[in-house]
């Protein structure tokens, strides 16, 4: 699945985002839900489902949808949708 579906897929369950809703030019100014918590949550899900780590200054740098979209292929993230619900999955245990 490509980049692009996958993160609409991702505010879709962190913010409510209906995906055709979803745009790259979406902000946190856009999206009520995207507060730090929010935020921080999104982060996860997409270490998660990327298989990808961010560091603290690529986190505060997630200034819209689009820029994390080119943070996303600048990593190379190629892996599947992983367990977004944040329980265990089998490399946790």
């Amino acid at each position: 699945m490509p980049v692009i579906e996958r993160l609409t897929a991702i505010f879709e369950k962190v913010f409510d985002v209906e995906a055709d809703e979803f745009s790259p030019d979406l902000t946190p100014e856009d999206v009520l839900r995207w507060d730090s918590l929010g935020h921080m949550t999104l982060v996860m899900d997409l270490e998660d489902a990327f298989e990808v780590h961010f560091e603290v200054d690529e986190i505060t740098e997630m200034t819209s949808a689009g820029k994390i979209i080119e943070m996303l292929q600048a990593k190379g993230a190629v892996g599947q949708v992983a367990n977004l619900s944040h329980e265990p999955d089998e490399r946790s245990k």
